[in-house]
């Protein structure tokens, strides 16, 4: 009870600040007070980042995940209000600001400054991930009419040193920070945070500042310790139950007050395709199985003759088409998961996901694993070898969901897992995207560490994504309307820049953001964090529809769908 009114006191904080709303810019003015407790403000800046964190999974990013799939479309952010620029600006960014007027520099208040300053450099992160150039070193000048952004390189690269400097500040022995909603005044954790996510960035910008990237990567690995080393480091926000204090994911996808569109995000058919290629037990870890199972045609053989059966049976589990309508060119009429099954033939997210109290998770050990794996493999060193650090990821990612060391070890054992061999996938249930997996090792770190980003970690896949491009992602043809090139698209680069609160009051400095974009403010304009690559034009991909990923359910025979208690009709023998 007492953590509850604690929490509520917090919310009732982070909602006071988050409604501060007379800027003459968003960019120059920053929340203002005259003194606060730095726990106060911080907690608020805390749950008004991972909120709208949240509520950008739902309505944008699980989209771009392709694991899970609201059945909404690629939106090019909120680029009408701009909730997301706003309150990270002024409400998270401008407490933090304010703050370090009142603290930076006093000696009682170090670690909470540090404390501050990581979270800042959290935030940027996000942004510049999402954006592109962004206003950095001018937010919060109030002597500035236009507000210049800066370069994606230049903020990685301040990110980068800020962080190393948070972590050598912090003295877990100086100033307390209580009460601490993400790691409980931890002080040695938030210094684990500061490093890890120092890692993730420089990994993130191999492509675009090579020798920055690997200095910063090789100095981390050569000091793992300072690094998240097990799921007690992660961190996370959890909530609680009162009124107002409840996870977005259950105020928007259980009491259905915010969300606006399907109240029931599903399974995605693509990387249903991936658990099918390779016996995931992970697919019923993530998803519920389909409330009304889908019936699939199959051809089995029989244990007692030699005659084949073309018999009808259900499939405990379904993804949504990611391609719900069909290009003309394709040449195909209704294909069976294109269009033509309903909501409840999907799997759903379990209960526990959108739980009130279910905790956010910024980062997960597992992440660190498959970082460090990256890390290995490209020779910048460890402790470890690459394929070691592999394995760890996916025994914290099956720990982590509540599977066992056996079904880890059986999932590892296959070929296209195992480190150094190739496995066969099957196709996509259009037939245009195979999910066999190379003997290239970076390809299965990649893969693994996608599938760990499941539920919070959306924005991060959409990263991932954007620097590897890894995975063949199948086209989205019901795209949205920043999106319409043509009848379908491709997964966005980058979100467009607010038009009310950014494109119309801060017009010059906006002109100079686009122009150091270098493409236009679209979203298909790439980051620099990406390597050229050209877009795959789906038009002139050969379609077929290929059932495979989803026949032989339960076995070869019909003796096994008897012995798995499945119903089934006979239509036909030959």
């Amino acid at each position: 009870m007492k953590k509850i009114i604690i929490y509520s006191t917090v919310l009732l904080i982070a909602f006071a600040v988050s409604c501060t709303k007379d800027f003459t810019n968003i960019n120059t003015n920053p929340a203002s007070f005259p003194s606060a407790a730095p726990e106060a403000v911080l907690t608020g800046a805390f749950v008004n980042t991972i909120n709208k964190f949240e509520s950008n999974n739902v309505i944008f990013l699980w989209e771009y995940s392709h694991l899970i799939d609201p059945a909404g479309r690629y939106l090019g952010g909120d680029d009408g209000g701009g909730a997301t620029w706003t309150l990270l600006y002024a409400n998270v960014l401008g407490s933090t600001r304010q703050l370090k007027k009142l603290y930076l520099g006093n000696p009682a208040y170090t670690n909470r400054m540090a404390i501050t300053d990581i979270w800042e450099c959290y935030v940027y992160t996000y942004l510049v991930g999402c954006y592109g150039p962004i206003p950095y070193d001018n937010a919060g000048k109030t002597d500035n009419s236009d507000v210049e952004y800066n370069d994606e390189n230049s903020i990685y690269t301040s990110l980068l040193t800020r962080l190393k400097a948070d972590a050598a500040a912090i003295n877990p022995s100086g100033d307390k920070f209580n009460p601490d909603v993400i790691y409980n005044g931890d002080m040695t954790k938030w210094v684990k945070f500061a490093n890890t996510l120092r890692l993730r960035i420089a990994l993130t910008v191999q492509n675009n500042l090579p020798d920055l990237a690997a200095a910063n990567i090789r100095e981390l690995m050569t000091n793992e310790n300072s690094l998240i080393g097990s799921d007690a480091d992660d961190p996370k926000l959890t909530y609680g139950t009162a009124t107002g204090s409840q996870s977005p994911y259950n105020v928007m996808l259980v009491q259905g007050t915010s969300y606006q569109g399907t109240a029931t995000p599903v399974m995605s058919d693509y990387v249903f395709t991936y658990f099918r290629s390779y016996h995931d037990p992970r697919l019923d870890a993530y998803f519920n199985k389909a409330a009304t199972p889908f019936n699939i045609q199959d051809t089995l053989t029989s244990r007692k003759d030699n005659l084949h059966y073309v018999v009808v049976y259900p499939i405990p589990h379904l993804g949504q088409p990611k391609s719900p309508a069909l290009l003309s060119q394709w040449g195909l009429q209704n294909p069976p998961f294109a269009g033509s099954t309903v909501p409840v033939n999907f799997s759903t997210l379990p209960s526990a996901l959108t739980a009130a109290t279910r905790p956010f998770y910024m980062m997960t050990y597992a992440e660190v694993c498959f970082m460090k794996a990256e890390a290995a493999q490209r020779g910048y060193g460890g402790s470890q070898t690459a394929d070691q650090y592999y394995y760890a990821g996916i025994n914290a990612n099956f720990a982590f969901w509540g599977l066992t060391p056996a079904q880890a070890a059986a999932y590892q054992a296959q070929g296209g897992i195992k480190w150094g061999t190739a496995g066969k996938g099957f196709n996509y249930d259009l037939g245009f995207i195979n999910t066999s997996t190379p003997a290239d090792n970076l390809t299965k770190i990649w893969i693994q560490e996608w599938i760990n980003f499941f539920d919070d970690e959306a924005f991060e896949a959409w990263v991932l994504q954007r620097r590897t491009r890894n995975l063949v992602l199948p086209p989205h043809t019901n795209p949205g309307s920043v999106n319409v090139l043509t009848t379908y698209s491709n997964l966005n680069d980058r979100w467009i820049y607010p038009i009310k609160n950014e494109v119309q009051n801060n017009p010059i400095g906006n002109a100079n953001g686009v122009k150091l974009l270098g493409g236009g403010d679209y979203v298909f304009t790439p980051l620099k964090i990406e390597p050229q690559y050209t877009p795959t034009d789906w038009t002139k991909a050969h379609a077929f529809v290929d059932l495979s990923f989803v026949q032989k359910w339960y076995g070869n025979n019909i003796e096994d769908l008897t012995a798995a208690g499945i119903k089934y009709t006979v239509l036909s023998t030959y």
